[in-house]
């Protein structure tokens, strides 16, 4: 029996967490869970017109973002060690084409760590938020759908299987 599924396997490992110098409010969709730690995948504008994915750890107290489901979240920001992340997007080639994809030669990923607020959203409000352009995110996804169409990443996730290890030193 083959399986229909591709699994990848990422680790994240927070250690010696800093002040946060800044916020950042994001837009994305969640890809993993462990524990209170929500693996999200975000695109942004890295230049004009540009559509760059990259990962982003969020710390989800409440338990409000599910997987496969899109989501707005504001935070304060530090970066967590990660492995796998290349295996991941390579595993997301496979099903959505070439994408262009970020990551650190650091192998670090940006954290929303402290003073996390969360907000799911449906696929409507997501093409609406958007639709605003207001901060890289909004602008790289909106890029990216204009160019390549809304990709259904609750089907997409169910062809990926992420097992999420998140350590904390």
């Amino acid at each position: 029996m083959s399986k229909n599924y591709s699994e990848v396997k990422v680790e994240v490992v927070i250690r010696n967490i800093q002040k946060p110098k800044f916020r950042e409010k994001i837009l994305g969709i969640v890809l993993g869970k462990h524990g209170i730690f929500k693996l999200a995948l975000v695109c942004k504008e890295d230049i004009p017109g540009g559509r760059i994915f990259e990962l982003y750890l969020v710390v989800d107290r409440f338990d409000e973002l599910r997987i496969s489901k899109y989501f707005e979240a504001e935070g304060d920001v530090g970066y967590a060690s990660v492995k796998g992340s290349t295996e991941l997007f390579n595993a997301i080639r496979k099903f959505i084409g070439n994408i262009k994809y970020y990551v650190s030669q650091w192998n670090t990923i940006p954290a929303l760590i402290s003073y996390v607020e969360c907000k799911s959203l449906t696929k409507d409000e997501f093409l609406r938020r958007i639709s605003m352009k207001d901060n890289r995110f909004s602008r790289g996804w909106f890029n990216f759908f204009s160019k390549y169409g809304v990709i259904d990443f609750a089907n997409l996730m169910e062809k990926i299987r992420i097992n999420l290890r998140v350590v904390v030193i």
